[in-house]
């Protein structure tokens, strides 16, 4: 599931390998290598269990979410940045996850100037090539956390995104990760 943030951060302009995975694994999530696919990326698993995610043009598609609820967030980031419009369906689920995340990914979205329907079950979300900068909620999610991260890869100035240390919950080196893969960032403690 974690791979999805960096696989996609690939996708969306950059060129990343991620090793020590499983092809034939039965976890749902594994589908984020064929969703990035149809959205056009160039995903390549490479015969040592590696997944290598390059950028091309994404083109935006439907996603049935039902068995992927948990990559919602990023996709839709993915989404943001290919043309056309996405639609996501399938998700109602994930308005009683860590936080509403249909909500928190269109708030979220909206504020760096996507546009974005929410609908009971998903998110319509129209592609754009450029977003603004803007003070995001993380909702105290993860999930929101880390999207919404990758998304401020592609912000012309920095992005303030909020409950940082959520990522806890499953990724506790994220932004280690982050920073070893080239995205700088800075953990501003505001006290309590």
């Amino acid at each position: 599931s974690q791979a999805a943030f960096f696989l996609a951060a690939g996708s969306l302009g950059g060129d990343c390998v991620i090793t020590h995975l499983n092809p034939a694994s039965k976890q749902g999530d594994k589908a984020i290598a064929d969703i990035l696919s149809r959205f056009g990326a160039n995903i390549a698993w490479q015969g040592d269990g590696s997944i290598r995610a390059t950028s091309t043009p994404l083109k935006a598609i439907d996603i049935d979410a039902s068995n992927i609820p948990d990559l919602v967030p990023i996709l839709s980031v993915v989404a943001a940045f290919s043309e056309g419009t996405t639609t996501i369906s399938g998700a109602a689920r994930l308005r009683i996850k860590e936080s509403d995340r249909l909500s928190a990914v269109c708030d979220n979205l909206t504020r760096l100037g996507v546009e974005v329907t929410e609908k009971p079950d998903g998110l319509i979300i129209k592609g754009t090539n450029t977003i603004k900068s803007a003070s995001l909620e993380g909702y105290n999610d993860h999930r929101i956390v880390m999207s919404m991260a990758i998304a401020a890869l592609k912000a012309p100035e920095p992005v303030l995104i909020t409950d940082y240390y959520s990522i806890n919950k499953s990724y506790p080196t994220f932004f280690e990760d982050f920073g070893k893969l080239g995205g700088e960032f800075y953990v501003i403690n505001m006290g309590k």
